[in-house]
């Protein structure tokens, strides 16, 4: 469920949606994915140690991995955008694969 690209259907069709509740939406999506991903990843992970009889090796680990993954992918993205922005503002054409 993503309620940023649902508000966004709504606006083409002529909904009286503002870009405000535009950006609630994606807070609110980005909110329930910090919560829902590592939480489903470590209910998998709590039945994968039950089914192999392991202590909580796969739960910590696949919660942690969920966790570290939905948190650095935001993190990636908000990098990229601000090099994007500061590329432009500097006159610079962006160089599409280029680290630093």
């Amino acid at each position: 469920m993503d309620l940023a690209k649902l508000s966004q259907q709504a606006v083409g069709q002529g909904s009286p949606v503002s870009k405000n509740d535009s950006a609630i939406a994606d807070g609110f999506s980005k909110a329930v994915e910090f919560v829902v991903t590592p939480s489903i990843f470590g209910v998998g992970g709590y039945f994968l140690d039950r089914w192999l009889g392991t202590s909580p090796v796969f739960t910590v680990l696949l919660f942690v991995w969920a966790l570290t993954v939905t948190v650095g992918m935001p993190i990636r993205e908000y990098n990229a955008k601000m090099r994007a922005e500061e590329d432009r503002l500097m006159g610079r054409t962006p160089q599409v694969g280029a680290t630093e």
